[in-house]
């Protein structure tokens, strides 16, 4: 599967792998969280009471995270000969909102998860950093770009035809469900955005896994392509 020598068929590959496993390893982990919350006391107790589930379900979510860089690249792959300004553009902002992201998880889930064993001192610095404007635009503000970029991921993928229109339209949906979800500290969003994500992104690189090395190189556009009402 993995040929390492073939450079084209390696990359392909990754990144197929990689559209399936990422938004999967998001899945679990907001099956296995604990609970979220938006107080930061509240947050804490829910690590303290599930230290065990909190840490496995954060790892996961980072793992995710991690995966789906070679996944959005995998994406800009398929849009680097039509469509090349939706590719770019929302390439750049996802793969900005990913970075954020990777902090958020880390801060966020394994802060707390030690904040819980030490007490209430952490609790109070930790309240001071989630409203730190230092903290909050660069981690929080920034990571929508990830929602924004794969929603311009999923419109250039849908106007090159390169990939069936409701999978693209699971992407974006998949992707901005879990944006709420972080905003609102809803585990059902969480858990619905990543499945609406893996089934879109998941198909998607079942496809991709599927192509022949040269299909890889030149993406063909898909058979019985269906556009979207308004979409051509």
């Amino acid at each position: 599967m993995f040929e390492f020598s073939n450079a084209h068929h390696f990359r392909k590959t990754v990144a197929g792998f990689c559209m399936i496993a990422a938004p999967m390893l998001l899945l679990a982990g907001a099956i296995v969280h604990p609970g979220r919350h938006t107080e930061e006391a509240a947050l804490i107790a829910q690590a303290a009471a599930n230290p065990d589930a909190w840490y496995i379900a954060h790892l996961m979510i980072l793992m995710g995270v991690v995966l789906m860089v070679p996944a959005v690249l995998g994406l800009m792959h398929m849009l680097r000969e039509r469509e090349v300004a939706w590719g770019h553009l929302g390439g750049g902002l996802a793969m900005l909102g990913l970075l954020a992201l990777t902090a958020a998880v880390t801060v966020v889930g394994f802060v707390a998860w030690q904040a819980a064993a030490v007490g209430t001192g952490a609790t109070e610095l930790f309240e001071r950093l989630n409203e730190t404007t230092g903290f909050v635009l660069p981690v929080y503000i920034v990571s929508f770009g990830f929602a924004v970029g794969m929603v311009m991921l999923a419109v250039g993928l849908m106007r090159a035809h390169v990939a069936q229109s409701w999978h693209a339209l699971f992407i974006a949906a998949g992707t901005v469900a879990l944006a709420i979800g972080g905003v609102t500290a809803s585990v059902v969003l969480d858990v619905a955005g990543a499945a609406v994500l893996l089934v879109g992104l998941g198909s998607v690189g079942r496809r991709v896994l599927a192509e022949t090395d040269s299909e890889w190189e030149h993406t063909p556009e898909v058979e019985d392509f269906r556009a979207l009402p308004g979409m051509r």
